[in-house]
């Protein structure tokens, strides 16, 4: 258990200030334990980073149907525990100049719209947009770079659900 409340310690650390302002005892505090148990377990501050930025609960899995999409994006933006590694690697963007973050947009989103574009001349301009509409979702839609703790009301956030479904659909449409 001691492992896990470390990683989910840092995972919240590093979504809210990113690598850079964080420290192993920030982390250890967090997860009641100490520095030595904390590098004991992951090695070091960039392996912890490392396994909460590519860590995610769910599997990428491919798109079958643009409503259930936009609805799980949604829920996925919404949820404080799932976003954290997408948090993580915005907020530490100039660690590594920003190849852990395109690594993971290529395994998460770009990957798997690549594959159900393959034949579509205009893939390329059509993933930038999936992704611009992901993130931007997210980021400052639902208010999660900012920590909006009152983010949009139910009524607001059914409709852009509804709304994200359609652009999403206009976007891969020809």
């Amino acid at each position: 258990m001691t492992r896990d409340d470390i990683r989910r310690a840092a995972a919240r650390r590093f979504a809210e200030r990113g690598y850079a302002h964080v420290t192993l005892q920030d982390i250890a505090d967090d997860a009641g334990v100490t520095p030595a148990l904390v590098n004991r377990y992951f090695v070091s501050k960039r392996a912890l980073f490392d396994l909460v930025a590519q860590s995610h609960t769910d599997e990428v899995e491919p798109l079958t149907e643009v409503d259930e999409f936009a609805a799980d994006l949604m829920v996925y933006w919404q949820d404080v525990d799932r976003r954290t590694p997408a948090l993580a690697l915005v907020r530490s963007i100039d660690l590594d100049g920003g190849q852990l973050l395109e690594h993971e947009l290529e395994r998460r989103i770009r990957g798997p719209w690549r594959e159900l574009l393959a034949d579509d001349p205009e893939a390329a301009a059509k993933i930038r947009l999936l992704e611009s509409l992901t993130l931007g979702l997210g980021l400052f839609g639902l208010g999660a770079l900012l920590g909006e703790d009152d983010g949009p009301s139910p009524e607001t956030l059914t409709v852009m659900e509804r709304r994200l479904a359609r652009m999403i659909k206009t976007c891969l449409s020809d």
